[in-house]
């Protein structure tokens, strides 16, 4: 496990018992990979008939851990705005922060028909491939990059790799928050993370957002981490790194800031910035207390494991795979961008694009999904997807 505990945690409240199986199983279904064999596979048999002029359509399967939470209920609304301008259907499993229940979920999904099968993060991931292999059914990872580490060794024509998050790029990810800062009048700011074996992310985001502040004058302590991963644990740690800390008037909240670290301060006086999002910001913002947050972009990352899981069904693949950006060895990953809200017409941009209602006219369309798609456009490259997934907010609100 890397970071998939950050990136539940900044959607929703995490007991510590998730802590003790995610990832664990990495090594489970050894030997389920046998070699060359003959598979008749969903896919070889359904590929041929899924085309524009039947009106059949993919079916593909995704597992999170729960779709009652915004992240959850904006990935759902964008799959439906998919399915209603593309080939393609979705089918939906959870397993309600269960890593045990990940197979079952990948189980159930195979016998709905699909075709291919989107994880959230890597849980299981050998054990969910393997399961996959035998079916003949594709799998892809939406908000975790994958190493070849993750696949202790196994090797499989039906992955078609994982997703970078954090737009690929930390240390610029944190100058970026850097950015928003540095005018907002705060002089002295401290920082405070999950424990660093649970985000491992967050030190490369800090030294980016440090190293651009201290340049410009503006004091940034060295991280804390928290001692723990629950609500009272990062609340008291951010109570102590305050009382601790003299003159400090701005705090780095990068352990679910909003949930679990502005509760610390609130009434204070000490700004936050966050990573994390949800419907306070607005408010947080006109009071002043929050200078910027942000959030990883779900829909590119299901739009980039859309658009590998429809080629690798056909049986394409990018003549640059190989050569790909955010690749890991022989993993040939994606990338979803990290919008970084930094004031109010940021923040309006956000609603807009990123979480729209109805899932349409957002960061990534239809059109430009199928554009990506080898069937639709033999000159489709993974670098061409990978800008696609990865654009900024701005570089998002200008193209529409």
């Amino acid at each position: 496990m890397r970071r998939n505990i950050f990136k539940l945690l900044v959607t929703a409240a995490l007991s510590v018992s998730l802590l003790t199986g995610c990832g664990a199983a990495a090594g489970n279904g050894a030997g389920a990979n046998d070699g060359a064999k003959e598979v008749t596979t969903i896919a070889e048999e359904t590929a041929a008939d899924v085309n524009e002029a039947t009106g059949d359509t993919y079916k593909i399967g995704i597992v999170m851990y729960q779709w009652t939470d915004s992240q959850g209920e904006n990935i759902q609304k964008f799959c439906d705005y998919l399915s209603k301008n593309m080939n393609v259907s979705f089918e939906y499993e959870s397993t309600y922060y269960d890593d045990d229940a990940q197979l079952d979920c990948v189980e159930n999904l195979i016998s709905k028909g699909c075709n291919a099968i989107i994880s959230g993060y890597d849980t299981n991931i050998v054990a969910a491939l393997s399961t996959c292999e035998e079916a003949g059914v594709y799998y892809a990872v939406a908000l975790d990059q994958i190493t070849e580490e993750d696949l202790a060794g196994m090797e499989s024509k039906f992955f078609v790799g994982g997703t970078r998050q954090f737009g690929g790029d930390l240390n610029a990810l944190g100058e970026e928050y850097a950015e928003a800062v540095a005018d907002s009048g705060v002089t002295h700011i401290g920082g405070i993370s999950f424990p660093a074996w649970a985000f491992s992310d967050a030190p490369a985001i800090y030294d980016g957002f440090k190293n651009k502040l201290s340049a410009a004058g503006i004091t940034v302590d060295e991280l804390t981490f928290a001692s723990g991963m629950t609500a009272d644990d990062i609340q008291q740690n951010t109570k102590d790194l305050v009382n601790a800390t003299a003159g400090m008037d701005a705090i780095f909240g990068m352990s679910s800031g909003l949930d679990f670290v502005y509760p610390a301060i609130q009434g204070s006086g000490i700004k936050l910035i966050a990573m994390g999002y949800d419907t306070s910001v607005a408010s947080l913002m006109d009071s002043g207390e929050l200078i910027a947050c942000g959030n990883n972009n779900h829909t590119q990352a299901i739009a980039s494991c859309v658009a590998r899981l429809i080629n690798a069904i056909e049986g394409n693949s990018y003549s640059d795979s190989a050569e790909g950006k955010y690749n890991e060895g022989s993993i040939v990953n994606g990338v979803a961008g990290y919008p970084v809200i930094k004031n109010k017409d940021d923040l309006a941009d956000y609603q807009k694009y990123i979480i729209p209602d109805d899932g349409a006219n957002g960061c990534v369309t239809a059109e430009e999904l199928k554009n990506c798609i080898i069937s639709n456009n033999a000159d489709a490259t993974l670098e061409q997807l990978n800008t696609l997934t990865n654009r900024s907010l701005s570089d998002i609100a200008a193209n529409k």
